[in-house]
């Protein structure tokens, strides 16, 4: 690996690297565990065509929020109806470009986005299908910000908006519910969240004719250990499709980022050790506090701590404290557990490029972005 990075590192830093092999074994560790499901790739995670196109090439539909999104699937050539649009504000462009586009299903979790997919559908004179995301009041042990199925989220029909639909349904022509959607969170590390909000899907569906799909969504962390939400999902796959949208599972920890020491000063409690890669091309630190392991190529002993920051003009701009050989200016070192929300959520910010994107497969690289400024 070091010999291939040191030739990456030609390319200049910072930079994302992505693993194939590791991809291709995700994918087919999650379709080992969930035999008989529907499994639609959460697009945001990381959206570089390259990198869908094996996802495809996998079987994998794609769950897409915009029309960005769903313009970077099509690119693959996959079949529309392999792919779902969710999404809690949906424009009239969006919805009338996914129809024109062969897009059957798509989420809503207000009464307006339903009237909304209604009263396009009517214009178009297409029929369509929908999925009601409710909030399935599942607490989970994660980051506030990553939480999306508790009272407070702004994701999801409570009770009452859940009346309120069955209310109206006798009022639609062109779209048919033909499903329940759930998603509680992301980089979730324990089944129970999702086995209960699996049955809190399965009492609502019960209020509602016709239903075919049960969609428990994503937010599987990268270390999840499968053991008894397999059998569950699959077990309701008798009497149901049942659909999944994981993205980080599969992604996360096929990404790096590969970046160079470019200052060391002093600091309290430890020295800070600036790298040329910062909250623009992996803003998850700053956002979330999340950890990203660090590690130097050098392959020494590690023997003292640093404080890890990056260049941008923000405190916020920190990763964290690690353990590290002794540094020097322009050592490399690798950011790890970046393929997902890292590049797709990078800025221009501070009048920064984004960085190039490789994808690394059988010992050779292809750069699959190029380095971006506005």
């Amino acid at each position: 690996m070091n010999e291939l990075v040191l030739n990456l590192s030609k390319l200049g830093t910072p930079l994302y690297f992505y693993e194939k092999e590791k991809i291709v074994s995700n994918a087919e560790k999650l379709k080992s565990y969930f035999k008989n499901l529907n499994i639609f790739y959460a697009v945001k995670a990381n959206f570089n065509v390259e990198i869908l196109k094996i996802f495809k090439e996998q079987g994998l539909g794609f769950e897409v929020v915009s029309k960005g999104e769903l313009i970077l699937a099509l690119k693959t050539g996959i079949n529309p109806q392999n792919i779902i649009f969710n999404g809690n504000g949906k424009t009239y462009e969006e919805v009338k470009f996914a129809i024109e586009n062969g897009i059957e299903i798509f989420n809503f979790d207000s009464l307006d986005q339903l009237i909304l997919l209604e009263e396009v559908a009517k214009l178009m004179n297409k029929n369509i299908k929908a999925l009601a995301r409710i909030k399935t009041l599942v607490d989970v042990e994660t980051h506030p910000h990553l939480q999306t199925s508790i009272f407070t989220s702004k994701f999801g029909l409570s009770d009452e908006e859940i009346d309120e639909v069955l209310d109206n349904i006798k009022l639609l022509k062109k779209v048919k519910i033909v499903g329940i959607h759930s998603h509680i969170g992301s980089n979730i590390k324990d089944e129970e969240p999702f086995i209960k909000s699996a049955y809190r899907v399965l009492k609502i569906s019960k209020a509602f004719d016709n239903i075919e799909i049960l969609n428990f969504g994503g937010g599987f962390a990268v270390n999840m250990n499968f053991k008894e939400l397999p059998k569950l999902y699959n077990e309701l796959s008798n009497k149901f499709k049942v659909f999944i949208e994981p993205g980080r599972y599969l992604i996360a920890d096929t990404g790096f980022i590969l970046a160079k020491v470019v200052s060391i000063k002093r600091g309290y409690p430890h020295d800070f050790l600036v790298l040329d890669c910062g909250m623009s091309e992996l803003i998850r630190p700053a956002l979330y506090g999340a950890y990203h392991p660090i590690k130097s190529i050098k392959g020494q002993t590690p023997e003292r701590f640093y404080i890890i920051v990056g260049p941008i003009c923000e405190s916020s701009d920190i990763f964290g404290e690690y353990l590290l050989p002794n540094m020097n200016l322009n050592d490399l070192v690798i950011i790890e557990n970046c393929g997902a929300y890292g590049y797709t959520m990078s800025s221009n910010y501070n009048g920064r490029e984004k960085p190039l994107e490789v994808l690394i497969y059988n010992g050779n690289y292809e750069i699959i972005n190029d380095r971006k400024f506005i």
